[in-house]
């Protein structure tokens, strides 16, 4: 990704070299130009009165990855767009049996949920056939392949959902939000559709990176809908119902950027990893460039403050024209610009020779075969990240101009256990800033949470040993854990003690 060549940061440009290409789950970029905010109808979906649940549904039952659960897949048809989802019950589901239910959104904006399903938690891996250790990314993709079963998948413990959202991201197709909050309706009508295949018990959402953004805005919308749904014998008869959220998870997420972006001078400089700038680089991210992103943002956040803004459920966050403001656009710009694309190394993992987590199951997701299995549209080509939602959301500034602070707050005043948690090598949301949003929260444990200590945080084996696997925070339902060795896709790197912070959280809405 080039730098936007404004005067303030060429002297970085001669600092670092800059990534290139755009890395996925990444927020806004520089160089994306900003588009001026389009009204929409923002008058929640299910009080049309002519709207029903389950809306049409195009389904398959496919078998691949995991052939001895029931799955779950296709489009999800919502007037003009069409949401992809892929469905896969638990392994550990008994007849008659109620389990929860794990709805996944992956980050971007724009990436698809898919990500999260072939190189994480889902049950479905794409693996070389007898792949020796050292080969590059391309001598590895040349070699034959097999769809195999990932042993540490969510759904061991959990029906597992996997959504692509926001429309135009994946397989979905239609007409493309521009914000976080005008996605919210969309993902809730999905989330009540799928949450009629199997009435589970309990439902949890989680995600990582951009979800940071999607969840808590997306959470909120559920409690305040399950309000409107409680007290209305119309929506209860035309199949609407309170859905049982019960926690929140999100993996090393963009909450707020103003509290963000400054704590990428200590992961680069001093972190419990080798330093990835040198003094000279530092001490330029503390007297320049963090000093005025800080200031930018303020400007960006002074047009909030002095406009008329909705709130509630129906609020139109979309047609508030201060975000596409040239103060918006400015703050995008420069710290995007200066901050995240200013290394040279994996922005997902600082560690020594880091690679990029492998994508070769996207040639697979792209033939003939797996679009008919999983009924996919065979008009759409698979894409990891969707450039025309990512234009989207940075015409809005949605990165840097909303944050995510009250929406969080209101979920544990609430009663929702929400969990934060965070790979200690990844450096574009990295575990500084989810302790620093985590501290900045108004709610009645603040304090008790700011006072809570460190505790050791590790995963049993079958032999009964015990690894050690992080440490956390928690106060009242709230916990934030840092987990060891394990860059921007936690259940990637740590699959194991992945698959056990989910079980532990699921059970007992806490760590322990």
């Amino acid at each position: 990704m080039k730098l936007l060549g404004i005067p303030i940061i060429g002297v970085l440009l001669a600092l670092w070299q800059p990534a290139q290409g755009r890395l996925r789950m990444a927020p806004a970029s520089a160089q994306r130009v900003a588009r001026t905010a389009q009204a929409s109808e923002c008058t929640p979906s299910a009080l049309k009165s002519n709207t029903t649940n389950p809306p049409p549904m195009r389904l398959k039952q496919p078998t691949l990855c995991d052939s001895k659960v029931q799955q779950y897949s296709g489009y999800i048809d919502l007037d003009t767009d069409h949401v992809f989802f892929w469905y896969f019950e638990s392994r550990a589901r008994k007849e008659n049996q109620t389990v929860p239910l794990v709805v996944w959104f992956s980050g971007g904006p724009g990436c698809s949920s898919q990500i999260a399903n072939w190189q994480e938690n889902g049950p479905c891996q794409y693996v070389a056939s007898g792949a020796p250790s050292g080969l590059s990314d391309a001598e590895r993709k040349a070699l034959p392949h097999t769809v195999g079963l990932n042993p540490w998948a969510w759904n061991n413990v959990a029906d597992l959902v996997f959504i692509d959202q926001p429309v135009g991201t994946g397989f979905s197709y239609g007409t493309i939000p521009n914000t976080t909050e005008a996605a919210a309706d969309t993902a809730w009508r999905a989330m009540q559709a799928v949450y009629t295949l199997n009435r589970n018990k309990e439902v949890f959402v989680f995600g990582e990176s951009y979800a940071g953004r999607y969840i808590p805005a997306f959470a909120e919308y559920v409690v305040k809908m399950n309000q409107v749904v409680g007290g209305s014998e119309d929506l209860q008869s035309r199949g609407f119902s309170e859905l049982p959220l019960k926690g929140i998870g999100i993996g090393n997420g963009l909450f707020d950027y103003k509290l963000q972006a400054p704590t990428y001078k200590q992961m680069g400089c001093n972190s419990t990893y080798p330093s990835i700038f040198d003094k000279r680089q530092c001490e330029e991210l503390d007297k320049v460039v963090n000093p005025r992103c800080a200031m930018l943002l303020d400007k960006c956040l002074g047009a909030q403050a002095a406009s008329a803004e909705p709130a509630g459920v129906g609020s139109c966050p979309v047609e508030e024209a201060w975000r596409a403001s040239s103060e918006c656009r400015e703050a995008d710009a420069y710290c995007n610009g200066a901050l995240n694309w200013t290394t040279p190394v994996n922005t997902y993992d600082v560690r020594p020779r880091a690679r990029m987590v492998p994508d070769d199951y996207v040639s697979y997701l792209r033939t003939s075969e797996f679009v008919s299995a999983v009924g996919a549209s065979p008009d759409l080509v698979y894409e990891e990240c969707s450039d025309p939602v990512f234009d989207r959301f940075a015409g809005t500034s949605d990165e840097v101009s909303r944050s995510s602070l009250s929406a969080l707050a209101y979920l544990l005043e609430q009663s929702v256990p929400v969990l934060l948690y965070t790979g200690d090598a990844d450096f574009i949301c990295n575990w500084y800033g989810t302790r620093a949003v985590a501290h900045a929260l108004e709610w009645a444990g603040q304090e008790r949470f700011r006072s809570a200590p460190a505790r050791k945080w590790s995963w049993p084996t079958k032999s009964g040993k015990t690894i050690a696997a992080g440490e956390f925070w928690a106060a009242d339902n709230l916990t934030v854990l840092r987990v060891y060795e394990a860059g921007h896709e936690v259940p990637y790197y740590q699959p194991q003690a992945s698959l056990y912070m989910l079980a532990q959280f699921l059970w007992h809405k806490q760590l322990y």
